[in-house]
């Protein structure tokens, strides 16, 4: 592939999740938890572009986000984060094992695990502490765990199925490589 349609690509699918974040195309849960589609992008420039591509998404919308979305730098690092442990997982999974099902089935599974996993850890101890003033002690003890867990979950699920199937399903990935 041609370097420039990954930076091209890439940049394109992160203009796309900073607008998802600006323009706040999202479901509310418990308060301060959006159920988004603003990593599905990321997930969609792994999937046709690589770890690498995925990763120049990543970092391109962190930055946008943090610049002109109402949620700022906080917000931005918390969907980084968030996000960035699936591009990871995607990117070197399928990069061992392929785009069959077995690849995809363990990086499903390793995503479903892993984001909700290290959110529960970022909440606690950094979201929560900046976005409201609360010490990790007094969060811990007014937040259930299940709060982070569950829309975690939800997200990883939503971020890897969209972008699977608006990769695989509509023959992007073929496409875009055809020429290649």
């Amino acid at each position: 592939m041609h370097r420039y349609k990954l930076l091209i690509g890439s940049a394109m699918l992160a203009a796309v999740s900073v607008l998802l974040q600006i323009y706040k195309i999202a479901y509310p849960f418990a308060g301060f938890i959006d159920i988004d589609a603003v990593g599905v992008p990321w997930i969609i420039a792994t999937f046709l572009f690589g770890l690498f591509g995925g990763v120049v998404a990543s970092i391109v919308s962190a930055i946008g986000i943090a610049v002109f979305a109402p949620t700022g730098p906080v917000g931005a690092a918390m969907k980084f984060i968030a996000t960035i442990v699936m591009v990871l997982i995607v990117g070197l999974i399928v990069k061992k094992f392929g785009y069959g099902k077995k690849g995809l089935a363990i990086a499903f599974a390793l995503c479903l695990a892993a984001r909700p996993a290290i959110m529960v850890f970022f909440n606690y101890y950094i979201g929560i502490p900046l976005f409201f003033g609360i010490p990790t002690e007094t969060a811990i003890e007014q937040f259930p765990v299940e709060l982070f867990i569950i829309p975690n979950m939800i997200l990883a699920a939503i971020d890897f199925w969209i972008a699977y199937l608006l990769v695989f399903g509509t023959r992007l990935k073929e496409r875009l490589h055809a020429d290649d």
